[in-house]
């Protein structure tokens, strides 16, 4: 990259969801250039998850904003603080000054609603994942290709909105439900531990509960459900479907960084293998959608699926840029 403007920039594109792949690899190449970088990035993305995003920049206080990160650097990397300059720590609050004015005008418009104050859009780009706690303490983890958004104090309640992928750990507050809305349904609970799936390119909604209780709810029905449970909720017939899950970990496993799939085809896979890789998965004949598989991945590379895949005696996998081919072993 040019200069330290242009890396700043793409480092908040990429943490507000907006970078495309090209900029994706240019930040890629930039990681790899040295380990200061690498620190660099680190000590943003924290700033940018644990911070809060504001709606209104020229509000936010520069000052400090700068003592903030300083405090930051202090609490976990105290012998490299000692060497950086003010001029250094001004520079990054810069960057968090710039990156706290960007997500929001996205978030603006594309659903096209009335800016508030203190409304916060976490978003997570593909290839990553993201951990956040919210004003009450709750964690959620958030999956690659997702959105959350929050009212950054939770003046009105704790409500919250989701597009794509969360893994929520609700904390306890029996006077103050806490709702996650989606497009299609939304969830109450109390305190809990519970997945939610909602991508907008998906036919179907998801919520796995693995502690706790939560209702669910949609324009034409309401379930409430017990640990071990799984509803599917079909956009086309509007119906919920309750199934009993002996297994939530293939549900919950991709917030500590594992891909599981029990039994599923590479049609079924395909969806959240590119999320997750970031990659585009292409299909060399009908036959080889059909084959199923069972496993673990971890997120370190594509290659690594692809070993998986190819020892298997039915698939053959290649890699051309960003795209991987997948087609049937007597198709070679």
């Amino acid at each position: 990259m040019e200069n330290e403007t242009d890396v700043n920039i793409l480092l908040i594109r990429l943490f507000s969801g907006e970078a495309s792949r090209e900029e994706k690899k240019v930040i890629s190449v930039w990681l790899k250039q040295s380990a200061e970088n690498r620190e660099l990035y680190a000590d943003l993305r924290e700033i940018w998850l644990t911070s809060g995003i504001q709606s209104n920049a020229d509000e936010y206080n520069l000052e400090q904003a700068i003592f903030r990160f300083k405090e930051k650097i202090n609490d976990q990397r105290p012998t490299s603080v000692q060497l950086m300059s003010w001029r250094q720590v001004a520079q990054y609050a810069a960057v968090i000054l710039l990156a706290l004015s960007l997500p929001l005008s996205y978030y603006f418009g594309k659903h096209n609603s009335a800016p508030t104050n203190n409304l916060t859009t976490i978003a997570c780009a593909y290839g990553d994942k993201s951990s956040i706690i919210l004003p009450d303490s709750s964690r959620v983890y958030l999956n690659s290709g997702s959105k959350l958004s929050f009212n950054s104090n939770f003046e009105n309640g704790r409500n919250v909105e989701l597009e794509g992928e969360a893994f929520f750990e609700v904390a306890k507050d029996k006077d103050h439900p806490f709702h996650v809305k989606t497009n299609d349904v939304e969830i109450e609970v109390l305190g809990t531990k519970f997945n939610l799936k909602a991508y907008a390119e998906e036919k179907s909604v998801s919520a796995t509960l693995v502690e706790g209780r939560i209702k669910i709810s949609s324009d034409h029905q309401q379930e409430t459900m017990v640990p071990d449970q799984r509803i599917i909720f079909s956009k086309e017939s509007k119906k919920m479907t309750v199934q009993k899950v002996a297994d939530t970990t293939v549900d919950t496993d991709w917030k500590d960084g594992r891909f599981v799939f029990r039994n599923e085809s590479l049609a079924e896979l395909k969806p959240r293998l590119e999320r997750w890789f970031d990659v585009d998965i292409v299909f060399g004949d009908e036959q080889v959608k059909n084959r199923r598989f069972t496993g673990v991945l971890s997120r370190e590379s594509i290659l690594e699926a692809i070993t998986y895949f190819d020892r298997s005696n039915y698939v053959e996998c290649s890699i051309q840029g960003n795209k991987v081919i997948i087609n049937s072993q007597n198709n070679k």
